[in-house]
């Protein structure tokens, strides 16, 4: 079975909900944003891409829109679409491209990957690149585009669209299709995957959601090997919510438990999932987990919210480098599922509400064996109801040859790492 051409596949779609759509009463609501960003990366001095650019600063920059459509037939029948355009580019893509016409392989590095959402393996090819040069890229994609009935027996909905599962704040293990990367700090819209989705609730299972994501092999035929099928269950009593995950993620089984309770006036959360490794490498399996909590609190007239969360990954190794040894490892990390290389990590965000439409934010990613860390102080200002602006800045901290500092090749002394950066985002909503 071949991959669907995106356009193909919205022609079907609104094929098949034109013409019995007038024996039902029919009505839409839409909205969108359009969205600008500008990007400072400044890198040490002996980066490699500041040496390679002669300069320590790069400035880039992203534009984007985004408009979602829902058509509602009934009360049981919807078709939901999310489009979305996106031009970004800069001196940093530029001076990318530069290395790796000298090595093909930089640009997909793992320090340096672009995350420009690819459809390679997903069921449908949604994605389309209308323009590209050596520092910028122009493309539109289907973000969302799935039918979904809510019946007597649960809900069904088919198509692209997204689904969180866990209780992670900032990692989540339990969390395999597409999750937000830790230090994700725009989590509007989660990226879109084809799937089939179940959902039902009853007295006890307050949520039962079991799921198909078909996904294709280097052939662009349908591959079970490369899919991902997962069902959970949660049970809701008085002392708080269990839930039960089972899935088969690629070709690996899954088994995960979590839970979420009050405690004090906060809430305690948990995580922890087992991976068997079907290939025949090292370690057989891992396990992953999180602990969070938290709390929210008034002082001196004023709103505040915290919260402190450990997380545990059993892939990773207190070496950096040596730890991108690792298959498995690498694997995720290409796929999205894992973000970092340590073991052991602790993180934790402070949100002060400075005025009802003035927001401060701290996060802070710090890994518990090597010491470095990753600190992300913001300032989000509404300036109405339908306009935003976010400033910012990520500051990685670390020794060199730690996983937030610089490595160093000890050839030519050139060094890769994170740089350190700041942003403007002004939205507006409609």
């Amino acid at each position: 079975m071949m991959r669907i051409p995106w356009l193909s596949a919205l022609s079907c779609c609104l094929f098949c909900v034109t013409e019995p759509l007038s024996a039902a009463e029919i009505y839409f609501d839409w909205s969108g944003h359009l969205r600008a960003s500008g990007l400072l990366d400044y890198y040490g001095e002996v980066n490699l891409l500041a040496l390679t650019a002669g300069n320590r600063l790069l400035i880039n920059a992203t534009l984007d829109g985004r408009l979602n459509y829902s058509l509602y037939w009934g009360e049981r029948t919807s078709f939901n679409l999310g489009y979305e355009v996106v031009a970004n580019g800069g001196q940093t893509r530029e001076t990318i491209t530069e290395l790796a016409k000298q090595n093909p392989d930089f640009e997909q590095s793992s320090l340096y990957r672009s995350r420009i959402p690819s459809d390679e393996n997903q069921l449908f090819d949604l994605t389309k690149i209308i323009s590209e040069g050596d520092d910028y890229i122009l493309y539109q994609r289907l973000d969302r585009l799935f039918f979904a009935y809510d019946s007597a027996i649960g809900n069904i909905s088919i198509g692209r669209q997204a689904l969180t599962w866990g209780n992670g704040l900032l990692f989540n293990p339990a969390d395999l299709i597409n999750p937000f990367a830790p230090s994700d700090i725009i989590r509007d819209y989660k990226i879109g995957s084809d799937m089939v989705l179940y959902q039902n609730g009853f007295r006890i299972v307050s949520d039962l959601q079991a799921v198909i994501v078909p996904r294709t092999g280097d052939d662009n035929e349908l591959d079970s090997d490369q899919s991902t099928y997962g069902l959970k269950t949660r049970f809701s009593g008085g002392p708080g919510d269990l839930d039960l995950y089972l899935m088969k993620n690629y070709q690996d089984p899954v088994l995960g438990a979590g839970f979420s309770t009050y405690l004090g006036d906060g809430v305690l959360r948990s995580d922890v999932t087992w991976t068997y490794l079907e290939e025949d490498t090292e370690p057989a399996s891992f396990v992953s987990g999180i602990l969070n909590y938290d709390y929210s609190w008034g002082w001196y007239g004023h709103n505040w919210y915290g919260f402190i969360e450990f997380y545990y990954n059993g892939l990773g190794d207190s070496d950096p480098l040596e730890a991108l040894h690792s298959k498995p490892l690498r694997e995720r990390i290409e796929r999205g599922e894992i973000f970092v290389t340590g073991n052991y990590y602790v993180d934790a965000m402070l949100h002060y509400e400075a005025h009802p439409l003035i927001n401060l934010f701290a996060s802070l990613i710090y890994n518990l064996e090597d010491h470095s860390f990753l600190l992300q102080p913001r300032l989000n200002w509404e300036l109405s109801q339908s306009a935003e602006l976010l400033l910012g800045v990520n500051i990685p901290v670390g020794s060199e040859g730690s996983e937030f500092g610089e490595f160093r090749n000890p050839e030519d002394g050139a060094g890769v790492g994170q740089p350190t950066q700041a942003y403007l985002v002004a939205t507006f909503f409609f």
